[in-house]
């Protein structure tokens, strides 16, 4: 072998030297490949875990109550059972009555056997709450009336005072006491309340009816 032969074989063999020694160093500190253990770190964590999810049994806090408190519910303001009170009858009680008379509440009358009648004493009640601002009412026990020989009697129709005999004044009453439905027009029955003037021992010198609603 020749001189040049020697020194190119030993360049060669040099060079081949070098690159067996780098070899080991460079792989030893290159960047890691792709597909390597980095996908196996992104996995494990992009899995979340099951217990990170919320439990069914823990109550929601922003979801409101279905049934709310009763102290919570407004509570309606109910009327008074009071009557208001400072209220006074327009035309006053007394003077009221006293301009209608002294009136009586037939119970019975005579008219079949002889002329006579029974009948209650009344007061005269009203007030503020009182309808048609008052009203009579009999009280305590009959007693009995007897009619003058020349006695004014008269009867309603509709809402005119009209004058009739005895006879007829004592019929329509004995009507109005037991069968009211019957009455024969133009006259109709009023709650038996009527208005007298009587002299000494219950004698009836004037007898009207008296309209009651």
């Amino acid at each position: 072998m020749n001189a040049n032969r020697l020194s190119a074989a030993a360049v060669l063999a040099v060079a081949a030297l070098a690159l067996t020694a780098c070899g080991p160093d460079e792989t030893a500190g290159a960047p890691a490949a792709a597909g390597s253990s980095a996908p196996t770190a992104a996995s494990s964590g992009a899995a979340p875990s099951a217990t990170a999810q919320p439990s069914a049994t823990q109550p929601s806090a922003a979801k409101p109550s279905a049934t709310p408190s009763s102290s919570a519910r407004p509570t309606a303001a109910k009327p008074s059972a009071t009557k208001p009170t400072g209220a006074t009858p327009s035309p006053d009680c007394t003077a009221q009555a006293a301009s209608v008379g002294q009136v009586v509440e037939a119970t019975d009358n005579g008219y079949l056997t002889s002329v006579w009648m029974k009948a209650k004493p009344t007061k005269f009640v009203c007030g503020p709450d009182v309808p048609d601002d008052g009203y009579f009412t009999g009280y305590g026990s009959p007693a009995v009336y007897s009619f003058s020989n020349d006695v004014k009697t008269s009867l309603l129709a509709g809402v005119q005072e009209k004058s009739v005999d005895l006879d007829t004044f004592m019929k329509h009453m004995d009507t109005c006491l037991h069968s009211p439905s019957t009455v024969a027009a133009p006259y109709q029955c009023y709650g038996n309340q009527y208005v007298v003037k009587v002299s000494g021992q219950n004698v009836v010198t004037s007898i009207s009816e008296l309209y009651h609603p």
